[in-house]
């Protein structure tokens, strides 16, 4: 065989099997008529194939009546946050300051879980791959006014839900544990690791970390969210994201994430320098813990046989294909960075609305289009998906409501139940009788409670996303005792 044509058919061979160029004009309509049937502000994109940046743009404007979207307008990427922090563990398992398997104690001396045995075996590992047996219990850094450090001390003390290593559960607040890892491994603050380590070697100038950068920032956008009774967008008071950290607190923009994602498709490489190994770059990206694939996720992820949590990363199949990908949502902004490895491709979606299911609608396409597959209406069918899940939440509000005996009045007088509670994990509340009523108070919350029945009362605030019941137990002594509230009982002092 001549030598011309043996490297001709070595360089084909090197391909993907299935990927082709993009029909940029095609990925243009898909936004555009995404955004419009979801209603959404803005949006950017940024796509990157054979680590080339072949499509950033745009979309849209960063508030309703406000300036144009362009690639360098600042959203906040929320979750997709995560993998920076796994990302920069990996940086200090190259410098060998930690390892996967060092227990979190080995670097954050007041970590611990509720659980003895689990607290005594907890790694690195398992509190980036949430198989520790907490659930979410976002409501200890949601608009909360404590520091990170008493979060992360606050969590110690909350009930497992699951057993250790038994179940995938998605947790917030060990991410922000992971930040303090970071911080403690590297001598220097989680925020500024990965500026110093991460931003600055991949060029992204205006990614940023701080609420105060964040609101000095000319260009960003503002977060919306979806009212469905009137069908319209409405801007979305943000909370302070500086607790959260290392869960979730990085603003960026296309432009910078386009350099992001060619890094993670180029196994640490960017620009030919290395920012991260090889080895420890792609653990993150190995499966961890097992997602089972049932309920709502066997609908968002109707083409997936397989599901995994790594570190900082879901891995799934599409069609066949390896995808690596996670999103965000956060203060009205929506993420998604998807990866497809083998085939050298991957984009990042940001957008200011909190329609999540629009981004899968147009990551769907967006692969279908790279694997040349049939065109499905995605935003359609997750449209669909969309008014089920939220007509399903109003079903069990209804179910609950039913349930109601509204010939019940409280055992006691009002003024028995004011008084002070405390739950080991979540702190003070507060019960007071103001006006002839009783108001709650938790964290930042001061909350009105209307009677539900019996001793449940309601604690609904729509500014706050707040729809929960608050139930009063009676001690033997026939005094108030105890309060449930977000799950957790409050016992009164």
């Amino acid at each position: 065989m001549k030598l011309w044509k043996l490297v001709v058919l070595t360089a084909l061979l090197a391909l993907p099997l299935h990927a082709q160029t993009i029909d940029t004009r095609a990925v243009d309509r898909l936004v555009t008529e995404t955004i419009a049937a979801w209603k959404i502000p803005g949006a950017a994109i940024a796509i990157v194939q054979n680590d080339r940046v072949i499509y950033l743009k745009g979309y849209g404007v960063k508030e309703n009546g406000g300036g144009a979207v362009t690639p360098d307008t600042l959203f906040q990427i929320a979750s997709t946050s995560k993998a920076f922090t796994s990302a920069a563990l990996a940086i200090l398992v190259d410098d060998k300051k930690l390892q996967w398997d060092d227990p979190v104690r080995q670097h954050v001396d007041y970590f611990r879980l509720a659980d003895p045995c689990a607290s005594s075996m907890v790694t690195l590992r398992d509190i980036v791959s949430h198989r520790t047996g907490l659930s979410r219990h976002d409501e200890l850094w949601d608009n909360a006014p404590w520091t990170t450090a008493e979060v992360v001390r606050m969590i110690g003390d909350v009930e497992l839900s699951k057993s250790f290593r038994s179940t995938y559960q998605y947790q917030n607040v060990m991410f922000m544990a992971a930040g303090e890892a970071v911080t403690s491994a590297s001598g220097m603050p989680w925020s500024e690791f990965v500026k110093t380590r991460i931003f600055t070697p991949l060029a992204m100038t205006s990614t940023r970390v701080s609420d105060a950068d964040w609101n000095a920032s000319t260009d960003r956008a503002s977060g919306h969210r979806y009212d469905r009774k009137t069908d319209s967008i409405i801007i979305q008071k943000p909370i302070d994201t500086t607790a959260l950290a290392a869960a979730g607190a990085i603003k960026s923009n296309a432009h910078d994430m386009a350099n992001w994602v060619r890094m993670q498709l180029g196994d640490g490489l960017f620009d030919g320098k290395r920012v991260i190994s090889a080895e420890a770059l792609n653990e993150t990206k190995t499966p961890q813990t097992v997602i089972r694939i049932e309920g709502l996720t066997r609908e968002t992820s109707s083409e997936s046989n397989l599901m995994a949590y790594g570190m900082g990363w879901t891995i799934q199949d599409y069609h066949g294909e390896l995808l690596v990908s996670h999103a965000g949502a956060l203060n009205g902004f929506r993420t998604h960075v998807d990866l497809l490895p083998k085939q050298k491709f991957g984009f990042a979606i940001l957008i200011n609305a909190g329609r999540g299911y629009a981004l899968i609608a147009m990551r769907n396409a967006l692969i279908d289009m790279l694997l040349a597959r049939p065109q499905r209406d995605w935003s359609t069918y997750f449209l669909a998906l969309d008014k089920k899940s939220d007509e399903q939440d109003e079903a069990k509000k209804r179910e609950r409501d039913a349930k109601r005996n509204p010939n019940t009045k409280p055992s006691q007088d009002l003024a028995a139940y004011a008084g002070t509670y405390e739950s080991r994990g979540y702190g003070s509340a507060t019960i007071s009788l103001v006006n002839g009523s009783l108001l709650l108070r938790w964290s930042r919350l001061a909350i009105p409670l209307t009677h539900f029945h019996y001793d449940t009362f309601s604690a609904l605030s729509e500014a706050d996303d707040v729809d929960e019941q608050v139930t009063f137990a009676i001690g033997a002594d026939g005094a108030i005792q105890s309060m449930t509230l977000f799950g957790e009982t409050f016992v009164r002092k």
